[in-house]
């Protein structure tokens, strides 16, 4: 499904209405696991003022911003687990690691450390759903709804396209489950091929 997803009808989001879908949908979730796959190695987020930093070269303030946001994810990821649901994350990682991916690692080993479970594979396991193109950046909300993540060609997000079939949502939920299910965890990974403790503490 994850090799197939984009020639599938569904219904095209600008990026306020996905934001606005999204929001309504996710907050409205019990007792269910939030699957994401990121693909893409390039990125941009201007609105992001630690990556802002980052790619500036301040790397010391860019990670004291990301660090200042450990107290509300650890009270996010708290909320969600009362609630009974997860976000599992797969982040597929090709080295050598572009300069935003290298931010997003660290915003990733946060995130992990206050609950998020995140791991990381490499685009080998992908193989077999590449021939073609790469697959897309993929969330799926529960069994209700699949989002095939939208970016121009600066790599800045740029809207979703929705569907709403289950038959769609269970095929990407379960391929990206089988992933995750052989990926390394982030922690392992930032350890050995980033190194340090600079983005907080373990």
């Amino acid at each position: 499904m994850l090799d197939t997803i984009a020639d599938r009808p569904g219904d095209r989001l600008t990026l306020d209405e996905y934001s606005e879908d999204f929001d309504v949908r996710f907050g409205s979730l019990r007792d269910t696991d939030v699957w994401k796959l990121e693909r893409q190695q390039e990125f941009d987020q201007p609105e992001e003022r630690s990556w802002v930093a980052f790619a500036d070269g301040r790397r010391a303030e860019s990670l004291r911003m990301l660090e200042a946001e450990r107290p509300l994810l650890r009270s996010e990821f708290d909320r969600l687990a009362g609630l009974g649901c997860r976000i599992r994350r797969v982040r597929v990682v090709e080295k050598p690691l572009p300069l935003y991916l290298l931010w997003e690692l660290h915003s990733l080993r946060i995130r992990a450390q206050c609950g998020e479970d995140i791991r990381v594979v490499s685009a080998e396991p992908l193989t077999a759903l590449e021939r073609e193109r790469p697959v897309p950046e993929i969330v799926t909300l529960g069994d209700a709804v699949t989002y095939r993540i939208r970016y121009d060609s600066r790599g800045i997000l740029d809207g979703a396209v929705r569907y709403t079939d289950a038959d769609v949502t269970a095929q990407c939920r379960s391929e990206i489950a089988a992933l995750h299910e052989n990926a390394e965890a982030l922690e392992d990974f930032f350890v050995r091929e980033v190194g340090g403790t600079e983005a907080g503490r373990a």
